[in-house]
């Protein structure tokens, strides 16, 4: 806060001091609220763990059912079904939503795989087998494991408290067409 009060006063356009008050006030209101905290581990985890996503449905038609349900529903927001990341979208004017596919896992893949997968990774024929191993062994953020012999990314959400199991050749091959589509 002294950084910005010093900016705040070495600026003399008042167009410029508009980022700064911008800035000064959103965290007092971190802070009046009692949300330093929670602004901590929101950095913190931007940073050191997957793309954070604020719930978990296991099909569609519960994410939905949540979306309607909602008075004034976050937007946007990220949350998983099954194990594929969603946008939640709201219009405030007509009280329009929506939800839709989101590819921010698949970057990650990409960029992790682009040298190799690694060698020796632990390999299960199942993947209840996989997801009882992985609710003991917590891989932090990121791991690979084998399913039956296809390799897959398994990501922790630490705030929902689970794993998500991404195969990596189909999610690369999604990937792919999704930037074709957006002309990547």
């Amino acid at each position: 806060m002294e950084l910005l009060l010093k900016v705040w006063d070495e600026t003399t356009e008042p167009g410029q001091r508009q980022p700064v008050l911008v800035l000064t006030r959103l965290l007092d209101f971190i802070a009046d609220t009692g949300q330093a905290d929670a602004f901590d581990d929101y950095v913190k985890n931007r940073l050191e763990y997957a793309p954070l996503a604020m719930a978990w449905f296991a099909t569609r038609d519960e994410a939905e059912a949540w979306l309607r349900g909602l008075v004034e529903p976050p937007s946007p927001a990220r949350i998983i079904i099954g194990d594929e990341y969603h946008l939640v979208w709201c219009s405030r004017e007509d009280n329009a939503r929506s939800i839709a596919r989101d590819y921010v896992i698949e970057p990650y893949i990409e960029a992790l795989t682009a040298r190799g997968l690694p060698p020796a990774v632990p390999s299960f024929e199942s993947r209840e087998d996989a997801s009882a191993w992985l609710s003991e062994h917590p891989v932090s953020p990121f791991g690979f494991i084998s399913i039956a012999g296809e390799s897959h990314l398994a990501v922790h959400h630490k705030r929902l408290k689970r794993h998500t199991l991404h195969p990596v050749a189909s999610a690369l091959s999604e990937w792919e067409e999704e930037k074709q589509r957006a002309g990547k």
